[in-house]
């Protein structure tokens, strides 16, 4: 039978690790320059492939403030989705406010049948006006973001270890044998 004093114990609590905070500045800061990493490698490796075409717009739709332009270039059926923008009542293309939804206006387009459609924190990567874009990024504008990320990672994570070794607890060398209530120093 084991009393009180020998059953081993919990400890429940929240340890303040200092270090954590430059850790998880440095993640946030670095995702800025990354996400334009992102965009201009995509536009980088698949530049070859975008035209500059003429976009007819078809329709528009609000979507719970989320709205989006329908429309196709020439006599192509295909519909192409761009992702909008509200200007006061009206419905525009991201990025390019001037250029507001009228059934058959026509607006230049970046659109790439062999890049990949997404979008990163509200920056697309495919079907992108060209108001908004005049000139397409390319290797100089990937470099660039790439060490604009490894700076903020390099800065960051110095501050993270020069955080650690400045205000976390140092215990010393003891070294701690046994169990229990058997604990003493050697």
């Amino acid at each position: 039978m084991t009393t009180e004093d020998e059953r081993p114990r919990a400890r429940w609590g929240l340890r303040f690790s200092p270090h954590v905070i430059p850790f998880l500045a440095t993640i946030g800061l670095a995702w800025i320059p990354f996400q334009s990493a992102i965009v201009s490698g995509v536009f980088w490796w698949y530049g070859p492939t975008y035209r500059n075409v003429e976009f007819v717009m078809d329709e528009a739709q609000v979507n719970d403030g989320y709205p989006y332009i329908d429309g196709h270039v020439g006599d192509d059926p295909e519909v192409i989705r761009v992702s909008g923008m509200m200007v006061g009542d009206l419905v525009a293309p991201k990025g390019s406010p001037a250029e507001t939804f009228a059934p058959g206006r026509v607006i230049r387009l970046w659109t790439s049948k062999s890049a990949p459609d997404f979008g990163v924190e509200d920056a697309s990567v495919n079907d992108v006006p060209v108001a908004m874009r005049p000139t397409l990024p390319g290797l100089g504008a990937f470099l660039d973001a790439l060490a604009k990320t490894a700076v903020v990672w390099v800065v960051g994570l110095w501050a993270t270890v020069w955080t650690y070794k400045r205000f976390s607890r140092n215990y010393g060398d003891l070294q701690i044998r046994g169990t229990g209530r058997s604990m003493r120093a050697s």
